[in-house]
């Protein structure tokens, strides 16, 4: 990484007395000698706490100068073209994990994003300035949970992340439960069912496990994702229904890939028997699913399946498992399903009209 430093001149300045003669032309402004920056490491990747905010990032540098005043700069780019700063009293200072997210906020990272942040310190003394190296950090903002503008439901959150590239999705991980898309228009019977407590169930299961929509009522239309292309649907403004390789990239980078769903399944909701770890977070529960069309029928298989929705639709030349019929495919649209005994996760394509889950990825 390039690095930068900056060392100003000290400036001479003609000292005015208050009745307007000339002062002591010989007097100038103290020259600032080099800051040395101690900690942070340069190029540190840190994932600010949502559960602990109080935590605290430490700041330190060593300087001679006496009367000399500091400032830390933070900035996405390194020539610091727009720039955030905080004031210091010393030579060190803390930072807690709130006032980080905040300060990327500050800059423009939007939420759930990672900002790569260059920083310096600066002091003046006087008319006379001098930074430090520029050093940078990769911060990651809070994963808190998400706050549906339609209807106040909570969600939380959870990152999908490559090791090897350090690139990133961003999942709601619970079961999406709108009842309305993001311009008010309100979703028919038709169109999503809601599983309803049996006698000694929790009524709470309802929002567990989440919505059953149509696929037409998921992506709202016809017509399936072209690769790369985001499709609102029913998710929140901002949010999009995943496509199958957003599907693939999450099941390709859990800890074991072989078995993503032990994984990416909750521990609980789901029959006896079924041993998941959760390890990434993601939650999914023994939804079940609803048969077609949605509004006439139950949620059957509650505990031992689970479905979601892609937004994308199955077509002639497409490597698909199990060998669907592609006559069919013009009725149909891809899932990725989850049982209570493999810890896989399987690819189908099936009727749009099926009730299955959604869940969305920030775009």
């Amino acid at each position: 990484m390039k690095k930068i430093m900056f060392f100003a001149a000290a400036a001479a300045m003609t000292a005015v007395s208050c009745n307007g003669l000339e002062g002591n032309s010989n007097v100038k402004d103290p020259v600032i000698g080099e800051i040395d920056v101690i900690e942070p490491w340069d190029l540190e990747n840190i994932e600010l706490d949502y559960g602990n905010q109080s935590k605290t990032l430490n700041f330190e540098w060593s300087s001679e100068d006496s009367g000399t005043s500091y400032s830390i700069l933070f900035s996405l780019d390194e020539e610091f073209s727009g720039v955030e700063r905080v004031e210091c009293d010393g030579t060190s200072i803390s930072l807690t994990h709130l006032e980080l997210d905040n300060l990327l906020a500050s800059l423009g990272v939007g939420e759930y994003r990672q900002g790569e942040v260059f920083w310096c310190v600066e002091g003046v003394n006087g008319n006379s300035s001098s930074r430090s190296e520029v050093r940078s950090m990769r911060l990651l903002r809070f994963y808190k949970p998400f706050s549906d503008p339609r209807d106040g439901e909570m969600y939380r959150v959870m990152r999908s992340a490559d090791a090897m590239t350090g690139e990133y999705a961003v999942w709601l991980a619970d079961n999406m439960r709108a009842t309305e898309y993001s311009d008010g228009t309100i979703l028919t019977d038709e169109d999503v069912k809601f599983y309803v407590p049996v006698d000694g169930e929790d009524d709470g299961i309802t929002a567990v496990l989440g919505g059953y929509y149509s696929w037409t009522a998921a992506v709202r239309g016809e017509n399936g994702a072209e690769y790369g292309e985001k499709i609102q649907g029913i998710c929140p403004s901002g949010w999009h229904v995943p496509t199958r390789q957003e599907w693939e990239y999450l099941i390709n980078n859990t800890p074991d890939n072989t078995q993503p769903g032990e994984a990416l399944k909750d521990k609980n909701y789901w029959d006896a028997g079924a041993e998941n770890k959760n390890t990434l977070g993601f939650n999914i529960v023994g939804a079940g699913y609803i048969w077609e069309p949605v509004k006439d029928n139950p949620v059957i298989e509650k505990g031992s399946f689970t479905y979601f929705w892609t937004s994308t639709v199955p077509q002639e030349g497409d490597s698909i498992p199990w060998d669907p019929d592609p006559a069919l495919f013009p009725t149909q649209a891809l899932t990725f399903a989850f049982n209570k005994n493999d810890h896989g996760a399987a690819l189908y394509p099936y009727n749009r009209q099926r009730g299955f889950n959604v869940r969305c990825v920030l775009d």
